[in-house]
């Protein structure tokens, strides 16, 4: 009995001592890319329809999400969370049919992945960047700087840290929505 609980007493010390939570945070370029503020408003026009299509940010976040146990997490049954810090805005147009996302999840290894999500009458488009970049960029005439390109075969979405969605445009490099200032 006595063999028993020494064995029980130890293996609850063992079990209970918890390893830290690990925190990624997103670096200050990764937090740039959220280029809107809730409230905001901001349009885009469909140049095949030539509609202008009016946006609200509906919200802008940044917060840590659990993103599953660390390695050592298995040692002794303790465990230990991973918690990214990730940057959200959402937003859609007056009569709630063109719908987005935009997203910049810390990752592992101090950098970031930064993401758009386009909806409902935009069709379903993911866009992802991959460190690629335009010094400069022409929509509708008017000429923006530092541009960062976000890829979804066979559409190209530029995306500026200063006015956010530039322009989408299609494989043959025909602008099928413009940012309207």
């Amino acid at each position: 009995m006595k063999n028993s609980f020494k064995i029980l007493l130890l293996f609850l010390l063992v079990t209970s001592c918890k390893i830290e939570d690990r925190y990624y945070d997103l670096s200050q370029e990764g937090k740039e890319f959220l280029a809107y503020e809730a409230g905001d408003t901001f349009q885009l026009k469909n140049i095949e329809t030539n509609e202008i299509i009016s946006f609200s940010v509906e919200s802008k976040s940044i917060e840590y999400v659990e993103d599953g146990p660390n390695e050592s997490s298995f040692i002794f049954v303790s465990y230990s969370e991973e918690l990214i810090e990730i940057g959200r805005i959402l937003f859609t147009d007056n009569s709630n049919c063109y719908k987005g996302e935009i997203k910049v999840k810390a990752d592992r290894d101090n950098g970031f992945e930064f993401t758009a999500y386009l909806y409902d009458c935009f069709g379903d488009d993911f866009y992802y960047f991959q460190n690629e970049f335009m010094d400069t960029t022409n929509v509708e005439g008017v000429e923006y700087s530092n541009a960062y390109l976000l890829r979804n075969y066979p559409k190209t979405l530029y995306y500026s840290k200063e006015k956010g969605i530039l322009k989408i445009v299609d494989f043959d490099d025909n602008t099928l929505f413009g940012l309207i200032e």
